[in-house]
């Protein structure tokens, strides 16, 4: 028997900025998995004719972190105090480490925006550890073309971070990490996904129906990993299903959190809103 599945939760749906999401995580009595701090989940259809300017998360600051969004519709575009000005489409993957501080926006693309049409991505945060919070910041995009992508047991994979059989991830984590995006539609198609006996996480289904390890789960809900004897995670399609899965090792390091700062006590917290203020951290004005 598995003794990897703690629990099945669905998310909630919330209000986020008059854009209406997923939210699994932080959940309840749920503050974080592991590293893994936040989970946003955001699916809708953009009416068009719209100023880009008008849409998205205009520019704001983060540190001590890594905010990563998985695009699997539409484009982002995003904008940091850096001067980085880039697109990500469907596919693709923005990973961004926001270190010692930076500031940026994130937006649907001027086409998008302007043509209409569905963008649905997912947004979640990475602790980063205490020896690295201070590092530079920096932006490192992962187009489709160039995510590791291949099929098996008839679900199509695209590896985000991390290595999984003799494929690598080019996007550098500073913490160690196994993040996938998996997709099926062949009803009874299992696929088992090894999983580190002292590392935890969470499958997040977007839509569709599945089995882990014989439990029933779908869309807009997580299955949450935790430490076990057993060396993976089986998988089964019943109806065409999107997964992402995300495990990495523990974090044992206080977590002191304040809007988009991540820091572990209340003086780092206190430092970085300053910082912001005192335009430490660069500027973006759209």
């Amino acid at each position: 028997m598995n003794d990897r599945i703690q629990r099945i939760i669905s998310a909630k749906r919330v209000n986020m900025g008059g854009n209406w999401i997923e939210q699994p995580l932080p959940l309840g009595d749920l503050e974080r998995i592991g590293p893994f701090l936040l989970i946003h989940h955001w699916q809708e259809v953009l009416p068009g004719n719209q100023s880009p300017l008008e849409i998205g998360v205009g520019p704001h600051p983060h540190r001590g972190f890594s905010p990563v969004t998985c695009i699997y519709a539409g484009a982002l575009r995003h904008r940091d105090s850096l001067g980085t000005d880039h697109v990500v489409t469907a596919g693709g993957t923005q990973w961004m480490n926001s270190g010692s501080g930076i500031v940026h926006s994130e937006r649907p693309s001027d086409e998008l925006a302007e043509s209409g049409g569905l963008l649905e991505m997912i947004q979640f945060w990475i602790n980063t550890p205490k020896a690295f919070k201070m590092d530079p910041p920096s932006y490192q995009p992962l187009s489709t073309s160039s995510t590791p992508s291949w099929e098996e047991n008839h679900w199509n994979l695209a590896l985000v971070q991390g290595k999984l059989g003799t494929r690598s991830s080019p996007i550098k984590a500073n913490h160690p990490l196994l993040i996938c995006n998996l997709q099926c539609d062949v009803p009874g198609a299992k696929f088992s996904i090894p999983l580190n006996s002292e590392w935890i996480g969470a499958v997040y289904v977007l839509d569709g129906k599945a089995q882990i390890e014989g439990r029933p789960i779908e869309g807009r809900q997580m299955a949450i990993l935790e430490k076990g004897q057993s060396s993976c995670v089986e998988l089964e399609c019943l109806d065409p299903v999107r997964v992402l899965f995300m495990s990495g090792a523990e974090l044992l390091e206080p977590v002191f959190s304040h809007g988009p700062f991540v820091m572990n006590d209340i003086e780092g917290v206190q430092r970085a809103i300053m910082d912001y203020h005192d335009g430490k951290m660069g500027e973006l004005t759209e």
